[in-house]
This record gives structure tokens, C-alpha cells and sequence, in this order.
């Protein structure tokens, strides 16, 4: 199916190396870029050393070259362009970040906040180790290689619970005169930055597809003055590299060996493989032919450096072991024999070490034919499919709480990235829920839970936001930092009635008593604030004998007494809702606060009364299980025992005669 190419659905690329210049344009499709057309110069001259500009002028000279070649190709302007800068420049930073969870569920406010505060501490360390400023070096990227949580990796912690929470970043800086200097060559070009990455990052988006990075492999990509180096293992990329040596270091060792200057000897190295015998002049006009297994034992000492350096940087990254597989990618990986010379080094069998060109890249790009489909044209498409996925300005101004800042986009920005990189307090953004209050209340554990922290709020152009909510040039992001919660508080007064009296039933009937706090077995005034591990009593300010003696006029030699069916102590104060009885004591010779309950049956104007469960009865207690007609019954009333006058609190055994009546007939 054709596609329609115009300026609106394209994608223009640009990888700027050491030795050449190679432009691509691209058009997606689906979940694939479809190379619509490309083009390579050579810089006329040495304007780049590893990697690094040095004649802005002449290297905007080939770029231009290539726009314009592109341009008449297409039949259209180009206004902007993704670009890569090298990884010779790049500093890595590994640093963990390790925060208390709190038994709550994890979220991702929380994840952020634990992400910006590794970024933070990585920043730190390397500004203090460089004696650096912000301005100097500043994060472009970074990427989680590990969560724990508890001690056990996991590859996301959100909506997780746990008390001891980890994350592992990598975080990635770069100089501002590198990304000032490759804008500055854009500029003299006639082109806008449409998005900058990594060169290593770009690279290993497209070789290392994700579905890969489970294993442990390593991306070697190699340039003429860099060889950058990534490893993927556990489903993410956990380490970058740099390695100063690449294809020039090849080059110059033709130039010695065959006494030849510096492009005549790229030429030399490029027939390497492709040709049985190589002709050439070196500088004393004087013509030459060399066989080429005869100069490759002349440039076997580079290769060996190379390959060895290499193979260190590999070991380095992957923590002294090497890797299942390693896929070389750049123009510099063709040379014969160096990845069986890597492989050695890393004592891998050769066919773990592979060169992986545009060609073996499957379904995620599609090249022009004739095209640059080998290793060469990896890194340029990569760098295309970065900027697909990460569209984006790579400078853009904000202003973060009234503060303006510039900032360097490595692929998008969201509220949580804006903070990080402009070294925002994350500790701001997770508030401390407020201190429990614990302690023993009428002899059960009683907890006040300290108020919730308020989360930080987030706006951007005053409207509310996340952490994930996207962030444009010229946006106003505004933190309003989380609040702590206030600790539990609770004073004595707090936990009395209303109205500071205690309830309970004396005999059956309810009585509103004063109340009194002890804490700690001392009584306490209402302002009294209490303390962790207080032991707290809300009961009368009068004890059992006290009640006794006031309310029933019962001395405590007359009665037992009894709290909830219990015998209890006379000194002893009821609590809310305590049900108290006065039982009569010495009938059946049982001593106060003891005995045992029995069953008496008596009868009651001639109806048979049984009463049970407790050790003694009086008349009254007779009185209560029957249903009187007190109409019929007119003053004086007369109360009868057995035939005898009797009082209400007139003890009873078993088969009395009781008898109410009244007294005039």
C-alpha cells in the first residue's frame, strides 16, 4: 500500500558521529516506521574527535547536506529534527532509595516520590564528587532497575503493602555544552530540535526490543570515536557504559602501518573483508598492494584494544560477568574479526557475539532498499523510534512555585519529572500521618488514632493535577507542600460523660452518680493529658460501701455486694453501666462478698412464690414476683409474716406464709 509522505506525518533523524552524518525519514505505520528515504555525507574533514563537536561550522556544513539532499528527495521543507548526543560525555549514577511504608497501600504518589528522591540523591553525588553546579550537569534520564519490597524484588510496588520499601535508579546526566553545542550546529543548519536522547538509548531501543530485555544481554554500539555499551537483564535496562576507543582507533593504525593520512586509511578499512587485495598510494605517492589477511595482522594490536576494552566495559556494567549475548551495532563493528575477539575477551563461544544490522530489527523498522540496512543505520533508527514514542520539545520553561527554570527533555515530561529535575524536596510531597494515642481504659486497649496527613496538592496552570499529569513549555506547576497530622490527643475530660455522671443500676433501679477519672490509680482533674501506656478508670466518685450506706441505708455488716453478678471489694468504685446489688448477709452464715445461691418457695396471699438465684431473701423480693390488685388493698396496709407484722426487708425461708391486706378489714 503507498503511503502519503508530507511534512505532517513525518519523521526526520539525525545521527551526527564522529565521521559521518546519516539522515533518515521516516512515516509510521502501525506499530512501524517505514524509512521513506535517507542519506549519508562524510564530514570533508576531521570537525569531530569521539564523538564531541569541535568546528560547529563545519559540522552544520554536512548537515545541511544532508537536509537539502533529503528535501529534494521528498519535495518538501524539513523544519526539525530528533538527534542523539554520544554517550562519551554521558555519567551514569546508580543510587537506591529506601523508604518506611507504614502498613498503607502503596501508590504512585508514593512511587514518585521515592523515584525524584533517588534522582535527587544521585544528583547530589555526582555534583559534590565533580564540584559541579545544577547548571553544569543536569539528569536527562533515568530508569527504575529494581523494586524490593521487604527484601523481595518485585516488578512493581504499586498497590502493594509492606513496611520497608526499595527502588534502584539509574540516572543518567549529561553537559549542558554538549546539548548547547549540538543545538548550536541545528541552528546554523536551518533546523528546530524536535527531541534529543542518548546515543546507547536510541540504540538499544530498537536492537534490545523490550520482549528481550528479560535477558541478559549487552548492546555494544561502536562509532568511530565512541563504543557505548548498554545491558538489559530482569526486563529492564540496568546499566550504561563508555568506552573511549572505537573505529578511529582502527584507522590510525592503518595510517601507521601503511604510512597513508587519516581518510585514505577509513578507505582502507572499509574494503576490509570485502576485498582479497587492497591498492592505495601512501604519502610518498609511492602505490601499494596489501592482502588483506596480511593487514589485518598489521591492525590485529587495535583490534585487540578495542576489543578488550570493550569486553572490560561489559564486565563492568554487568557486574564482572558476562552476559548471554552481545549485539554490536555502528559502523566500527564490521571490522573482520573483532567480535570473535570480543567474544574471547569475554569468554563467550563467537556465536554469542553477533553484529545486528537494521535488517534483523524485524517489524519495528522498514528500510528503503539500498538503503543503510546494515549496523551502520541502527543507531539513526532508533533514534527515530525514540522520538515517536517520546515526541517532545527537549528544552522547555517552567515555573515551578514562581521559580522559572530550563529544563532538558530526554522524552516527555510529567509533574513528577519537573520536580525531580529541579531537585524539589520530595519529602515535601508525603506527609506523616499523626502519632496513635494508646492506653488501657476500664481494663481494655483503647486507641486514638493521630490525625491523617494532608497529601501534597498539585496544579498545573492552577488546575488540579497528579504526578502523572503532562507538563508543555511555558506551564505553571505549583506544589502546596503536605501537611503532617497532629498527634493523638485526649485529656480526662474527654473521655467523661457530658455531664460528669457515671450511671449504674443499684437494686434494679438506675442511679446518676459523680463521676471520677483515675489514671494510674491517682484521680486526675479534667485538663489531665494523657500519655502512651496510661491506665485510665471512668467510675463513681463513691465507692460500693459508700452507695450502700447513702442510697440503700444498709450498713456493709448487713450486706454482701455484688458488680455484674460478681462478688466485688466494698472499696472498690462501679464503672458506667455496672449493675451493683445489696444482698442481706449472715441468713444462711455465708460472710459478706460470699455465697451460695438457693432456691425457696413461699406463698403470697395463698399464691405459691419460687425464688431463685441468689444465697438470701427478703419480703420485698416476694412482693415482686407476684401481680397485686392494689385497688382492693387501702391504707393502712398491713404486711403479715407466718401470721406475725412484718417489714419490707423482713428476711424469707423456705415455705413462709407472706400476706399483704389492709389494715381496716
Amino acid at each position: 500500500m503507498d503511503l502519503q509522505v508530507t511534512p505532517e506525518n513525518t519523521i526526520f533523524a539525525l545521527d551526527i558521529g564522529t565521521r559521518t552524518v546519516i539522515g533518515l525519514v521516516a512515516v509510521p505505520e502501525e506499530a512501524r516506521l517505514r524509512v521513506v528515504a535517507e542519506y549519508a555525507v562524510e564530514h570533508p574533514r576531521r570537525t569531530m574527535f569521539d564523538g564531541q563537536i569541535h568546528d560547529i561550522a563545519g559540522v552544520a556544513a554536512a548537515v545541511r547536506e544532508v537536509r537539502e539532499e533529503l528535501e529534494a528527495r521528498l519535495g518538501f521543507r524539513l523544519h526539525r529534527v530528533a538527534i542523539a548526543a554520544a554517550g562519551r560525555s554521558l555519567l551514569t549514577r546508580h543510587y537506591r532509595v529506601t523508604r518506611e511504608v507504614g502498613e498503607v497501600e502503596i501508590d504512585e504518589r508514593f512511587l514518585s516520590a521515592m523515584e525524584m528522591a533517588a534522582v535527587r540523591g544521585a544528583q547530589e553525588e555526582l555534583l559534590a564528587e565533580l564540584a559541579a553546579t545544577p547548571e553544569d550537569y543536569a539528569c536527562v534520564g533515568y530508569s527504575v532497575a529494581a523494586y524490593r519490597l521487604d527484601g523481595y524484588p518485585l516488578a512493581s510496588l504499586a498497590g502493594h503493602r509492606g513496611k520497608v520499601a526499595e527502588a534502584d535508579v539509574i540516572a543518567t546526566f549529561l553537559p549542558a555544552s554538549v546539548v548547547n553545542g549540538l543545538y548550536a550546529v541545528l541552528a546554523r543548519a536551518g533546523l528546530e530540535p524536535l527531541h534529543l536522547t542518548l546515543e546507547p538509548m536510541a540504540a538499544v531501543e530498537v536492537a534490545v526490543p523490550e520482549g528481550q530485555r528479560l535477558l541478559n544481554l549487552a548492546l555494544v554500539d561502536i562509532g568511530a570515536g565512541t563504543s557505548d555499551v548498554a545491558v538489559t537483564r530482569d526486563g529492564a535496562i540496568v546499566a550504561y557504559a563508555m568506552v573511549p576507543l572505537a573505529g578511529d582507533e582502527v584507522t590510525e593504525e592503518i595510517m601507521q602501518a601503511c604510512l597513508v593520512d587519516f581518510d585514505t586509511a577509513e578507505g582502507i578499512k572499509r574494503k576490509l573483508g570485502r576485498e582479497r587485495e587492497i591498492r592505495f598510494c601512501d604519502v610518498t605517492g609511492m602505490e601499494q598492494c596489501l592482502a588483506t589477511e596480511e593487514l589485518l595482522s598489521l591492525i590485529d594490536p587495535a583490534l585487540e584494544r578495542l576489543a578488550g576494552e570493550v569486553a572490560g566495559a561489559v564486565l563492568g556494567a554487568n557486574g564482572g560477568r558476562p552476559p548471554r549475548a552481545v549485539f554490536c551495532v555502528g559502523g566500527g563493528s564490521q571490522v573482520p574479526g573483532l567480535t570473535e575477539k570480543i567474544a574471547r575477551h569475554l569468554n563467550l563461544d563467537a556465536a554469542r557475539v553477533v553484529v545486528r544490522s537494521r535488517r534483523s530489527l524485524g517489524p519495528v523498522i522498514c528500510g528503503t532498499e539500498g538503503g543503510l540496512d546494515g549496523p551502520e543505520g541502527v543507531t539513526v533508527a532508533g533514534i527515530a523510534v525514540t522520538a515517536l514514542r517520546r515526541l517532545g520539545h527537549d528544552f522547555l520553561h517552567v515555573v515551578v512555585n514562581g521559580r522559572e527554570h530550563r529544563l532538558f527533555n530526554a522524552g516527555g515530561f510529567t509533574v513528577a519529572r519537573v520536580l525531580a529535575l529541579t531537585g524539589f524536596d520530595p519529602r515535601q510531597l508525603v506527609g506523616r500521618h499523626g502519632r496513635d494515642l494508646i492506653f488501657t481504659l476500664n481494663g481494655r486497649e483503647h486507641v486514638i488514632y493521630g490525625e491523617p496527613a494532608r497529601p501534597a496538592r498539585l496544579f498545573v496552570n492552577d488546575f488540579p493535577a497528579t504526578m502523572q499529569t503532562r507538563v508543555r513549555h511555558g506551564d505553571r506547576v505549583t506544589v502546596e507542600p503536605a501537611a503532617d497530622g497532629e498527634d493523638a490527643r485526649c485529656t480526662v475530660g474527654d473521655l467523661l460523660p457530658a455531664d460528669g455522671l457515671v450511671r449504674i443500676a443499684l437494686d434494679g433501679c438506675e442511679l446518676a452518680l459523680e463521676g471520677l477519672c483515675l489514671v494510674n490509680g491517682e484521680p486526675a482533674a479534667p485538663d489531665r493529658l494523657l500519655r502512651e501506656g496510661d491506665t485510665v478508670e471512668i467510675c463513681t466518685a463513691l465507692t460500693l460501701e459508700e452507695i450502700a450506706a447513702e442510697y440503700a441505708g444498709r450498713p456493709l455488716s448487713d450486706v454482701m455486694i455484688t458488680v455484674n453478678g460478681e462478688p466485688a471489694d466494698p472499696t472498690r468504685r462501679p464503672r458506667q453501666g455496672d449493675r451493683v446489688e445489696l444482698i442481706p448477709a449472715g441468713a444462711a452464715g455465708t460472710p459478706p462478698g460470699r455465697w451460695d445461691a438457693r432456691e425457696i418457695t413461699v406463698r403470697v396471699n395463698g399464691q405459691p412464690v419460687t425464688l431463685t438465684g441468689r444465697s438470701s431473701y427478703i419480703f420485698v423480693d416476694a412482693l415482686a414476683r407476684v401481680e397485686l390488685d392494689l385497688s382492693r388493698v387501702r391504707p393502712p396496709v398491713l404486711l403479715l409474716l407466718n401470721g406475725r407484722p412484718a417489714g419490707l426487708t423482713d428476711e424469707l425461708r423456705d415455705g413462709d406464709e407472706v400476706e399483704v391486706s389492709s389494715g381496716g378489714g
